[in-house]
């Protein structure tokens, strides 16, 4: 058994034993490590799993709560919108997210970056392959430490869940799409942790036009999105970081 299943084991045990109910908010991670005897960085990645499962959740500058994360109040959530929509959302968004986030990183988020690409090389089925993307695009939003951007991006997740994003994925990503997703999510990840702002900036632009293309063949072959939609044009020019 690796240290990082020892720790998350670690973890679960200590939260069974604490009976807290969901909302409750946990200890701070140098406390929480000290506690474990793990380090944090091996604690950081427990929790990380935890998330992933619905068993937490992190806010920014608010620390680690047990249960779900609260849903966003209905005033605030965008309207359900295209694949196609949404990926023009996301082309204007992460790539000067990915920027921030090679000027401002902290090494706890390089951390959560690298782990994303490295679990997302290791699984072989299509919903933990899932859940890992998921997990490197929000790490590296949340490495640009800019809560309004963030928020932003949130949004937009949310507006994935509603436009049958897992119909599609599961139509369009095939093994060797995941596998060119995973080398690109490996070039973002270096250029940030190479505090390189344009080529971070290129590489998510890139990334992305490749999920654009998948998101256009997906739905000229009928999958995914419901409703009507223009697709939008191939490969537009890449703005400037």
């Amino acid at each position: 058994m690796s240290k990082g299943d020892d720790a998350l084991r670690a973890l679960r045990t200590h939260l069974a034993g604490l009976e807290l109910p969901d909302g409750a908010r946990l200890a701070p991670e140098r406390e929480l490590s000290s506690r474990l005897g793990i380090s944090r960085r091996a604690l950081r990645e427990a929790l990380s799993r935890l998330e992933l499962e619905g068993r937490i959740w992190r806010g920014i500058g608010q620390g680690t709560f047990l249960g779900p994360r609260p849903p966003e109040e209905p005033a605030r959530a965008l309207p359900a919108s295209p694949p196609t929509d949404i990926m023009e959302a996301r082309l204007a968004l992460e790539p000067q997210l990915a920027g921030l986030a090679a000027t401002k990183a902290r090494s706890e988020h390089l951390a959560a970056i690298e782990q994303a690409v490295r679990r997302g090389a290791e699984t072989v089925d299509l919903q933990s392959w899932g859940r890992w993307d998921a997990a490197f695009h929000r790490a590296v939003a949340q490495a640009a430490q800019n809560p309004l951007l963030l928020g932003l991006f949130d949004q937009l997740q949310a507006c994935r869940a509603r436009a049958e994003w897992g119909r599609l994925r599961a139509n369009a990503a095939t093994e060797a799409i995941r596998r060119r997703s995973v080398a690109e999510h490996r070039r973002i990840q270096e250029a940030i942790a190479g505090r390189d702002p344009a080529e971070a900036h290129a590489a998510m632009w890139d990334h992305l036009q490749s999920i654009s293309a998948m998101v256009r063949e997906a739905l000229r072959a009928g999958h995914g999105w419901s409703g009507a939609t223009a697709l939008p044009a191939e490969d537009p020019e890449r703005p400037a970081a």
